[in-house]
């Protein structure tokens, strides 16, 4: 029995579709995560512009560049500066509204200031910070004041 022209062309037609179809589909997944969900978020907001390359942190008598060497604190390059630079890069904290700061404010120090460079800025993001017992109070780029446990050794280590 032989299959006429037209039914061949309609069988190759069907078929080429279904390859097509099941191609699409075990590409289902990954399309959905590309252009259907949002990159996940931090509930945290950040101290410096997630967009942003950060170029040198300079806070009194410490200072962290980046070189085409590498990192550099106090003019010393070390693998330290790179951990101490990503660290900074990362840095997230608590948000503190209003209520909270105007409460905070009568036990709050002198404040302080950290001058941070990013590549590609002309002018540097100058940061207000406040060091309490428990946390570091510091001003985002977002214009938020945000709350940071860490050490002080861990934010601003001690080099020499």
């Amino acid at each position: 029995m032989r299959v006429s022209p037209a039914r061949r062309r309609r069988m190759n037609n069907i078929i080429i579709l279904s390859v097509i179809a099941a191609m699409a589909l075990l590409n289902l997944p990954t399309l959905i995560k590309t252009y259907l969900l949002e990159e996940p978020t931090s509930q945290y907001p950040a101290l410096f512009d997630p967009e942003l390359s950060l170029n040198a942190v300079y806070y009194n008598r410490w200072s962290l560049e980046k070189r085409p060497e590498g990192w550099f604190i106090n003019d010393i390059q070390s693998k330290h500066a790179s951990e101490v630079a990503e660290r900074w890069e990362n840095l997230e904290g608590t948000e503190v509204d209003a209520d909270m700061y105007s409460q905070l404010e009568a036990s709050l120090s002198a404040p302080q200031s950290i001058e941070v460079w990013f590549e590609d800025r002309e002018e540097p993001q100058r940061i207000t910070l406040y060091k309490t017992d428990q946390f570091w109070l510091l001003r985002n780029w977002q214009d938020q004041w945000i709350a940071i446990s860490a050490s002080e050794e861990l934010l601003f280590p001690n080099v020499q």
